[in-house]
């Protein structure tokens, strides 16, 4: 990015705290209400002027002077009480991974172009006709009647292709957090299959079903661009209108690593309880740093906050992902709470320069076991109602299965259960 943003949490929101924080930064801060379509955030943010998320107390501002920032959050008679620099965040899916390791290592140029042709060609797991994918099978989903009907899921990544034939005919809503882009337009892919994977219904070449809560409302909040990339302030800026439409459920399929007893952004923590205090509940990928069995890392942000909960991802032979996050940071945050199906998992995809066999791709990371969480807490809000976001949190870690031989900190409380 050509500017330092900075993203700052306010203790209350009075008018005099607003007042007090507009003279000491020396600008001028827009509240989130009175954003809208023609009117959006990424608009009104410069030097001279700041936007106010009133949902969740968050301030984002841009080329601070970060002395002046470390003296307001010291003086106790300041409502700053922290704040930190914009991060960046990707999509936790295996090719990132490798895009990321491409910029990294030149020593590794070959391997790495041989894994990603692997990974972009190889085919559709060969399974038998039955009727629903290994994923939704290890959920138990044929035991349910529920299909999240009047609960709606929002799915913050790279959009979702409107133009394909599982969602051309849905009721669906969206935002665009990118300056420039579309949420209704994914050639990236990510979101496309993210969304399939929470609120998709029956694959139209085979007819197996290869999504959870079919009857949901679907809902889309682009926060990563055509290229996989997003920043803390689009992620907030999404949080926040989600909040305001009231939305019960959002799916987080992206992280932003984080170091070996980092502690967990103050932020993020804010946040989810913020969400969670207004009936929502935030789903993240636990990210997918590791190379495992030798080399596990820590839970990825946003997932490592503790109001935020964190999936890691199991393969179909109930075995840990091999890039799955661990809960190496337990005693400053960053526990796994459930794992979910997250490895050559089918779902809704574009045709693309990736794709050219048809409206399914393969793909695996903890992005794709995320939604797999999202779908099934819809299938438990349809199913109770009267539940609180905190509920059917602790109900969704309750009726998850533990998994002989995989350490509580791989996978939390275990496998997901309808």
């Amino acid at each position: 990015m050509e500017n330092d943003r900075y993203i700052v949490l306010l203790e209350d929101q009075t008018k005099s705290s607003l007042r007090k924080v507009e003279k000491e930064l020396e600008v001028s801060i827009t509240s989130s209400e009175f954003l809208s379509s023609e009117n959006r955030s990424y608009e009104v943010i410069d030097d001279e002027n700041g936007v106010l998320y009133k949902n969740l107390g968050v301030l984002v501002v841009e080329n601070m002077d970060e002395a002046q920032l470390k003296s307001s959050v010291k003086n106790d008679s300041n409502p700053i009480v922290y704040f930190e620099k914009e991060r960046d965040f990707f999509p936790a899916d295996e090719l990132t991974i490798i895009n990321e390791l491409k910029k990294r290592s030149d020593e590794l140029a070959e391997k790495i172009i041989e894994l990603e042709k692997y990974i972009i060609n190889k085919p559709l797991p060969q399974t038998p006709l039955v009727e629903m994918e290994w994923g939704l099978k290890a959920l138990g989903l044929g035991n349910t009647m529920y299909t999240g009907k009047g609960i709606d899921i929002c799915i913050l990544d790279t959009g979702l292709e409107l133009s394909h034939p599982d969602f051309s005919l849905r009721q669906i809503e969206g935002k665009s957090f990118i300056d420039g882009e579309d949420w209704s337009y994914d050639p990236n892919g990510h979101g496309t299959h993210c969304a399939g994977i929470a609120a998709g219904n029956i694959r139209l070449d085979n007819g197996n079903r290869y999504g959870i809560a079919k009857d949901c409302n679907l809902k889309i909040a682009k926060v990563l661009s055509n290229k996989g990339r997003g920043t803390t302030s689009s992620v907030i800026d999404a949080i926040d209108w989600a909040i305001t439409k009231k939305f019960r459920i959002l799916s987080m399929s992206l992280a932003s690593p984080v170091g070996l007893n980092e502690i967990p952004s103050p932020l993020f923590e804010a946040v989810g309880a913020r969400a969670l205090e207004n009936n929502c509940l935030i789903i993240a990928a636990a990210g997918n740093d590791s190379s495992r069995p030798s080399l596990p890392l820590p839970v990825s942000s946003p997932a490592n906050a503790v109001s935020i909960m964190a999936v890691a991802a199991i393969d179909g032979q109930m075995k840990i992902a091999s890039f799955s996050n661990a809960g190496l940071n337990p005693a400053t945050g960053g526990s796994i709470n459930v794992c979910a199906p997250g490895v050559d998992i089918i779902s809704s995809y574009p045709v693309n320069s990736k794709n050219k066999k048809g409206n399914y791709y393969a793909m695996s990371g903890t992005s794709m076991a995320t939604p797999h969480v999202s779908g099934l807490a819809a299938l438990y809000m349809e199913q109770f109602p009267d539940k609180s976001a905190k509920e059917i949190w602790e109900l969704i870690e309750t009726k998850a299965k533990p998994i002989e031989g995989i350490k509580y900190r791989d996978i939390g409380n275990g496998l997901i259960q309808a």
